[in-house]
């Protein structure tokens, strides 16, 4: 049995039998260019030599840089540095308003507004898993519009006003999921980072008032279609991981093993799925070769004791302090996992 990328992930997000693992390599720009370099590859090739099985796809929206260059607009009108490799932000619409309406909401209904996604569908030729990158979903989103100190200040005094904000954005988010399934993407992918290093960055209780509900609202057209549904979170967010798994969460990412005992997802979580795993904040950065292929290992035995279940990577974005030789590790464990195979 061979399957497809494509068939892969939709079998390991459920958990069912596999003719292998699938593996997923994410990259910032810089270290893109620094490995295509390395790998000797063009950049347009560096996700077929990486064996990546997903393709996600995103808005086609004109990209506005402010007059100095300095700061990037995305399509909801948050400003975001463009002289760092991670994300810096910059500019936050609603910072000096309560005002919803002061502010102009993007139009999840431009007709030409998917094009790129599906002009990359077409020309998904090793038939990789597609997927709409829902990154900043909720709370990210609300921060990003308001300011992130801003924000946390108005879940604690003003939360009926942060409870009108997310139902724009939700409201927004859910058109776009509607456009994307009638697309014909084989999942979702959402973003929102609720954790610190121990602990959410609010109360269980603020969470489950304030973004469950609408969590939920933007998972439903996935549920209904019968796709899966991948999300990343960052940090420790184990207290609100059964909420997650309630309604309707397939696969979590990224699997930071600095903050969630692998073993406990396990036990506790025996039918979710998992996608990372291979730590970039201690192992990959930091690490030796051979700590980086033991870490490969460790994960697909503590995540993947079935056989299915794990997309195999880097639990976030590779950057460019990662050492080429780590990579190379990693590389070289992925390569094996045809020979693990059942």
């Amino acid at each position: 049995m061979t399957l497809s990328k494509r068939e892969r992930v939709r079998r390991a997000t459920r958990r069912e039998p596999l003719d292998r693992l699938p593996t997923q390599i994410n990259t910032t720009p810089p270290m893109s260019a620094l490995l295509s370099e390395h790998l000797g590859v063009p950049s347009a090739d560096l996700d077929v030599r990486l064996g990546n099985h997903l393709l996600r796809v995103d808005l086609s929206a004109p990209r506005r840089i402010s007059p100095d260059g300095s700061t990037a607009y995305d399509w909801w009108g948050a400003g975001w540095s463009t002289e760092t490799e991670g994300y810096w932000h910059t500019h936050a619409p609603l910072a000096g308003t309560e005002d919803l309406d002061a502010i102009e909401w993007p139009d999840p209904d431009v007709p030409d507004l998917l094009a790129g996604a599906a002009e990359a569908m077409a020309g998904n030729e090793d038939a990789r898993f597609v997927m709409p990158n829902l990154g900043f979903a909720l709370f990210e989103r609300a921060w990003s519009l308001r300011g992130y100190e801003r924000l946390n200040m108005d879940l604690a005094l003003r939360p009926e006003w942060v409870e009108d904000l997310l139902d724009r954005i939700a409201a927004i988010q859910v058109r776009l999921i509607a456009r994307y399934v009638a697309l014909g993407v084989d999942g979702g992918y959402f973003g929102d980072d609720y954790g610190a290093q121990r602990g959410l960055l609010f109360s269980p209780r603020t969470w489950r008032r304030l973004f469950r509900p609408r969590l939920e609202r933007m998972f439903t057209p996935f549920r209904e279609a019968g796709l899966p549904i991948i999300m990343h979170s960052d940090g420790d967010i184990q207290s609100i991981l059964p909420d997650l798994v309630e309604i309707g969460l397939n696969c979590l990412n990224p699997a930071q093993p600095e903050v969630l005992d692998f073993a406990w997802l396990r036990r506790t979580f025996p039918s979710l799925a998992y996608y990372g795993g291979i730590s970039t904040q201690h192992v990959l950065p930091d690490g030796t070769p051979a700590e980086v292929s033991t870490a490969v290992d460790r994960s697909i035995a503590q995540l993947a004791d079935d056989g299915s279940g794990l997309l195999v990577g880097p639990s976030h974005r590779m950057q460019s302090d990662i050492p080429l030789a780590n990579v190379d590790a990693m590389l070289a464990a992925m390569s094996q996992l045809e020979e693990r195979a059942p």
